[in-house]
Order: C-alpha cells, then sequence, then structure tokens
C-alpha cells in the first residue's frame, strides 16, 4: 500500500539528500522541499504543512534529534529520523532508519511513518469530537438543571423546552443550552 506524501528532507550530507530525494520520487511521493540546518527545517515545515520530515540525526552537529523532537512535539509532521549503526535511546521515540540507506529499507520506513502520522491525526480528531461532545453534555445538563428548580418540571420536560427552544431559533441545543446558563448568573 502506497501512501503518498508531502516530504521534507533535512540533511546535511549533499550526496545523501540527492539519495533519498531521487528514491521517495521514484516511489511516487512528492519532495517539496530540501533543507541543511534546523531553522530552515523549522520555516519550511511550519509553512508547507508536509506529512514527514526525515531528519539527519547528525542534522548541524547532532541537533538534528532537537529538530526531531520539537517538530513532532508540535505536531507539524511524522518525523523520520537517519541514524548511524549505534541506536541512542532517545532515537526510539521516533520512526528511524539505519543507515546505509536504500530502497528497499527507506520506503516502508516512510510508509510506516506516513500511516501512523494519519491514524495520529484521526485520533486526534476523535479526541476533539469528544471532548465538544462532553462539554455540550455538561453545559446541557447544567441548563436542564437550572430549568428543573426554576420551572420545576422534569428533567425530559427540561430537555424537550431546550429542544424546542433550539428548533424556533434555529440554534445548536448547545447555545440555547448556554443563554439559560448565561441568564441564571447573577449580575455583577
Amino acid at each position: 500500500m502506497l501512501l503518498g506524501g508531502k516530504i521534507i528532507v533535512a540533511s546535511a550530507s549533499v550526496p545523501e539528500k540527492n539519495l533519498l530525494v531521487d528514491l521517495l520520487r521514484r516511489a511516487g511521493h512528492q519532495v517539496v522541499a530540501e533543507t541543511s540546518d534546523m531553522g530552515h527545517t523549522f520555516r519550511r515545515a511550519r509553512s508547507l504543512f508536509c506529512d514527514l520530515v526525515i531528519v539527519d540525526a547528525n542534522l548541524e552537529g547532532g541537533k538534528g534529534l532537537k529538530t526531531a523532537s520539537i517538530i513532532t512535539e508540535d505536531h507539524l509532521a511524522a518525523v523520520l529520523l537517519l541514524v548511524d549503526s549505534e541506536v541512542f535511546p532517545s532515537a526510539r521515540s521516533f520512526h528511524y532508519l539505519i543507515r546505509p540507506i536504500y530502497y528497499y529499507t527507506l520506503i516502508p520506513a516512510v510508509e510506516a511513518a506516513l500511516l501512523h502520522w494519519q491514524r495520529e491525526l484521526a485520533l486526534q480528531e476523535q479526541i476533539k469530537k469528544l471532548e465538544e461532545k462532553l462539554e455540550t453534555r455538561k453545559i446541557l445538563d447544567k441548563a436542564k438543571g437550572i430549568l428543573i428548580d426554576r420551572l420545576k418540571i422534569s428533567e425530559n420536560d427540561a430537555h424537550r423546552f431546550i429542544q424546542k427552544e433550539a428548533m424556533k431559533s434555529g440554534s445548536t441545543l448547545r447555545q440555547i443550552a448556554y443563554e439559560i446558563i448565561k441568564q441564571e448568573l447573577p449580575k455583577i
């Protein structure tokens, strides 16, 4: 399964960069930028909205790991870290590829990193939706409690009241519930 993606290649080694770009393009990926330092890599990652940044761990004398960490923490893109034969413990928190680079090792590593990134984005979106639902539920429950106390009605009747008001005004249940809560707050 080929997952095409927009990729930034960050390496100070021109021959390695050229090899990576060639292999990625042959596999159908779009290389949107080639960088050789940390600052340029950040600027390109923030402006190009890429899917993956391939970072040489030795970038700028060892700042590749820091670059990878910041890109990951800021949720800018997936990261594939290029490392030498020894994999240091801090590199294990990333997708990584041990040199030398070959087509048959690079492409599966890229696809795994892209797949993981897509799954992470989907999970983040799902979490955001669930948090919004929970917040809406809390607001609705609070508004229903106010209506129950104020109008001496059942919870079902309070819910129906909010639904009817939402339909009449073309608003959401959350907006109506928020208005009910806002009216109940003491004036300062």
